[in-house]
């Protein structure tokens, strides 16, 4: 009886110790954290009034602000946009012409000086298709855009069921 272990028993665990003095890999949100530059502060000449203004721009901004800042502007001209994820997709004109376009692209926008002031703080403009957008989306109007394309998506996969029934009930006949 004496040194058998019952099944039942769980086996002992035993953590591997902590070593504090090697590094580990930061995590994906971590990397993305160390990555991001802070945002920029510039200075540029107003056009109007010939006075130094400061400008923060966007987290994110990847507009070259190079021009802004070397020659005198007007205040309204400056704007800041993040990076947008472009998909193009082929489509037809109505002269039968395949042109890739760009559809559904988005990307955060702030004009700091715009003289409306829903545009003074950071919204998001969402191109439909190439150069047709949908401007100034407050994180609401956003949600709703998001909704309904949901919808059509849900559309889209019906129809994509449709499709590809009427595919195989072809193929059968065939």
């Amino acid at each position: 009886m004496g040194n058998t272990v019952p099944a039942a028993v769980p086996p002992v665990f035993h953590p591997e110790p902590k070593l504090s003095a090697v590094p580990t890999q930061p995590s994906a949100k971590n990397r993305e954290t160390l990555a991001a530059p802070a945002p920029r502060t510039w200075t540029f000449i107003d056009s109007q009034t010939s006075k130094l203004q400061e400008v923060t721009c966007l987290p994110g901004c990847v507009v070259n602000h190079t021009l802004d800042r070397e020659t005198p502007t007007h205040p309204e001209d400056i704007w800041c946009m993040t990076r947008g994820e472009d998909l193009y997709l082929p489509v037809v004109s109505g002269s039968e012409d395949v042109q890739e376009l760009r559809v559904l692209s988005a990307f955060i926008r702030q004009e700091p000086f715009s003289k409306h002031l829903h545009e003074r703080v950071p919204h998001a403009q969402l191109e439909l298709v190439d150069d047709n957008y949908l401007e100034s989306l407050d994180p609401d109007g956003l949600a709703t855009v998001i909704l309904a394309l949901e919808s059509q998506l849900a559309t889209l996969r019906k129809v994509h069921a449709e499709l590809s029934a009427l595919r195989e009930q072809g193929r059968v006949q065939l």
